[in-house]
């Protein structure tokens, strides 16, 4: 069978270095949405185990998880050569640290994780549903994916044509490249995580309403920002027909 190409776009710009390299490195700098992701999974041992951090940018999450919480080992991959360059030159961790420069479509990534994350990574590209399979599939069972999505109870909306960010710090609506803004229905986004295949143990999210991006161009005006945390079954794990479902997220985002 002939394997799939990846659309994903490749991100050149050295931009997306110049921020992250001085960005979202401290367990402060990140969103309260994912913190309670993080707090959650480890709340009884503290231990994340193994992470893969997918979209890993200039591996700041690792450095971030290190000042709250244990773990094994970090592996980012990032599709932006120039963040890869500059992680494997200064990111330095207290565990064995790996990190790839490719699309995580097109790598052959045989190991499984305790941890897998992505962060403003799935929900920026365009192929975002097969990248959340990806990424479940790269989860150990009785380990949890997590990974940030926008939200709205309008359409869904992932075509780059009609929602996209202009890949641009300073917040001006211009830049010759440009990211896909991906926005899920809450109940398309339930449905793509309901139909994982093994069928997830525990699907959890905590969220609140917000606006888009400055630099974005989409038809929303508000969005709810979610962190989803996923459970894959563990061996042994007693099937039941239902899944068990967390949500801290704002009712309207329900109807």
């Amino acid at each position: 069978m002939k394997k799939r190409t990846s659309r994903n776009l490749k991100y050149k710009t050295k931009e997306l270095m110049d921020f992250f390299s001085v960005n979202r490195q401290r367990w402060e700098e990140f969103y309260p949405s994912e913190r309670r992701a993080f707090q959650i999974i480890a709340l009884k041992d503290r231990s994340l185990g193994d992470i893969l951090d997918v979209g890993c940018a200039c591996g700041g999450l690792g450095a971030a998880l290190e000042e709250i919480f244990t773990f094994k080992s970090y592996t980012g991959i990032d599709i932006n050569d120039n963040v890869i360059e500059w992680a494997r030159k200064h990111r330095k961790l207290s565990v064995p640290a790996k990190f790839i420069a490719d699309d995580v479509l097109n790598y052959n990534l045989e190991k499984k994780y305790h941890l897998v994350v992505s962060l403003s990574c799935a929900d920026w590209n365009v192929e975002t549903k097969r990248i959340i399979k990806y990424c479940w599939a790269r989860v150990k069972p009785g380990g949890h994916f997590v990974i940030s999505l926008r939200l709205t109870t309008g359409k869904s909306i992932c075509d780059i044509g009609k929602s996209f960010q202009y890949i641009n710090f300073s917040g001006k609506k211009q830049h010759p490249e440009i990211a896909n803004y991906v926005v899920f229905n809450f109940k398309d986004a339930l449905g793509v995580f309901r139909a994982l295949s093994p069928r997830p143990e525990l699907i959890g999210a905590y969220g609140y309403y917000g606006r888009p991006s400055v630099s974005a161009v989409t038809a929303y005006k508000e969005l709810v920002f979610a962190v989803f945390y996923i459970k894959k079954q563990a061996k042994g794990f007693r099937k039941t027909k239902g899944i068990r479902c967390e949500f801290d997220l704002p009712l309207a985002i329900f109807k």
